[in-house]
């Protein structure tokens, strides 16, 4: 291993991150009109059992984040090897990420992805505000999950991969 720098800046430090792998996810909510915003995220996990609480962690300059803030509402839709592109779409910055995408509305407005391994849809619980990311604390209200489902999605090392299962020995 290298030695320590005197410092750390941005660009280190997520080379140092990059090497994490972390499962996929795409937060996703509806404005006060239904309107859908989204964003892939791997900063995402549970939290508690009793009650039911997951956390998201998002860039405090993201759409998803001002509109999260204002509807109080938010799914984690985690990803599975088939949804890479999915996950690359909803990493850019584009506005229309819905078009063509097949969704639906959740029990909580929030868009839910038939494609997702599994689902989690929330109600904002607590925020806290972290250098440029806000933590949003979710108590999940209702989760669906894919029995047939896929290998899941990691990201690793700046691209997205599919975490194989070994088969048992």
């Amino acid at each position: 291993m290298s030695q320590f720098p005197d410092a750390v800046d941005a660009a280190r430090f997520r080379d140092a991150m990059s090497r994490l792998a972390t499962g996929v996810s795409i937060v996703t909510t509806a404005d006060a009109d239904g309107a859908p915003f989204g964003l892939t995220a791997t900063a995402v996990c549970s939290v508690s059992l009793e009650p039911p609480i997951v956390l998201a962690s998002l860039a405090a300059s993201s759409a998803t984040h001002a509109a999260i803030r204002v509807t109080e509402r938010f799914a984690l839709n985690f990803l599975g090897r088939r949804n890479a592109d999915l996950a690359r779409r909803f990493s850019s910055s584009a506005t229309d990420k819905f078009v063509g995408v097949d969704w639906r509305p959740g029990v909580t407005g929030c868009p839910v992805l038939p494609a997702a391994l599994a689902v989690c849809e929330c109600e904002l619980e607590r925020t806290v505000q972290v250098g440029d990311h806000s933590v949003y604390f979710g108590q999940v209200l209702r989760v669906g999950v894919d029995d047939d489902s896929d290998d899941p999605l990691v990201y690793f090392r700046g691209s997205y991969e599919g975490l194989a299962r070994s088969s048992p020995s």
